[in-house]
């Protein structure tokens, strides 16, 4: 009982300090250290996402040889202090917010991973609130709120800094079973997936007057579709979750988009395939839950990029019809194949 009450505990605390580590960031990075000048945004863009996403396979392996969640969040919440220490000198500030958020991402979902036994309910949770707290950072900075960000990571971290993991971290062990031969070829397939879900985000089309609100509800819309989308797939099972996310998403998403209701119903059926990427991630790494997370979070990076590139209305909605059914079919390829292979 007590073990079970530890590992909720821990799930609950990683999730709040979820939302406000990427509310530190993004308040630090688009109210600090943005600028007007085009070089300085520049180089602040490619430091922070180079630091913050493309390191994090790497910082996952090194827990994985170095399974210690308390050093991780440790080096994390320093990291972050000295980013808003040095918020006035954007190299620097990038480049220490970059690895504080890389460290935790990394230590709470390895960590997550772990004391849950990959439960694929406590992943989704754990990785539904950073939208939320982006979306507060970037459009609603104050100081006042800054300071409410740390306090609460500086509370939270001492919640988990001080109190015993039900779930005992060692790097010596190894997985009983053989190693999967597919393994490598369907992890290549979970990173595609990933990009898309990336790409389409990047490109959905607001085919309506926005205001301050719609941003709100798009970034709710996103927490709660990675927040259902384990709970439905416990439920009903990953492929009948994934056939209605591709046929709402594609509904919503391309043909009823003109209403932000509906818009921001496709987003939450389009975000139900994040907790299930990282769930089969972590099932073909036993031992090597920091690398699979870490490498499915640097995935984000190149989807976001191409988005970046811009889209006429139709061929985004398209593209968005028809990579939302490739990511279906993927998973659902997937699905078949590892049960099939005993895997999960």
């Amino acid at each position: 009982m007590m073990q079970t009450i530890r590992q909720f505990y821990r799930t609950g605390i990683y999730t709040i300090l979820h939302f406000v580590v990427d509310g530190i960031c993004a308040a630090l990075v688009f109210s600090k250290l943005y600028t007007e000048d085009y070089t300085t945004c520049l180089v602040v863009f490619l430091l922070y996402n180079l630091f913050a996403f493309v390191s994090q396979p790497f910082v996952g392996i090194a827990m994985d040889h170095f399974p210690k969640p308390k050093i991780f969040l440790l080096i994390s919440i320093v990291m972050l202090s000295l980013g808003y220490a040095f918020s006035f000198q954007y190299v620097l500030g990038s480049l220490f917010l970059g690895i504080g958020n890389s460290f935790f991402h990394v230590c709470g979902g390895k960590d997550i991973s772990c004391t849950m036994k990959n439960d694929i309910v406590s992943l989704g949770v754990f990785v539904s609130t950073g939208a939320i707290g982006l979306m507060l950072g970037q459009r609603y900075y104050s100081s006042w709120l800054l300071f409410a960000f740390f306090g609460v990571l500086f509370l939270g971290s001492g919640g988990l800094l001080f109190t015993k993991n039900p779930v005992h971290f060692s790097s010596k062990e190894k997985r009983a079973e053989p190693v999967y031969s597919l393994g490598p070829l369907i992890l290549g397939l979970l990173v595609v997936v990933v990009l898309i879900r990336s790409f389409v985000g990047k490109i959905i089309v607001l085919d309506f007057e926005t205001a301050e609100w719609v941003f709100v509800c798009i970034a709710v819309g996103t927490a709660l579709g990675k927040m259902l989308g384990g709970v439905v797939a416990k439920y009903i099972g990953v492929k009948k979750t994934m056939i209605l996310s591709m046929v709402f998403s594609t509904i919503f998403l391309c043909l009823w988009n003109t209403n932000p209701y509906t818009l921001c119903l496709g987003i939450v059926f389009f975000n139900f395939s994040m907790p299930i990427t990282l769930y089969y991630a972590n099932c073909l790494s036993k031992g090597q839950e920091g690398f699979a997370f870490g490498l499915l979070a640097a995935a984000l990076i190149p989807g976001y990029a191409l988005g970046m590139l811009g889209f006429v209305s139709m061929v985004a909605r398209i593209l968005i019809a028809c990579l939302s059914f490739i990511s279906a079919m993927i998973i659902c390829g997937i699905n078949y194949r590892v049960n099939q292979d005993g895997i999960v």
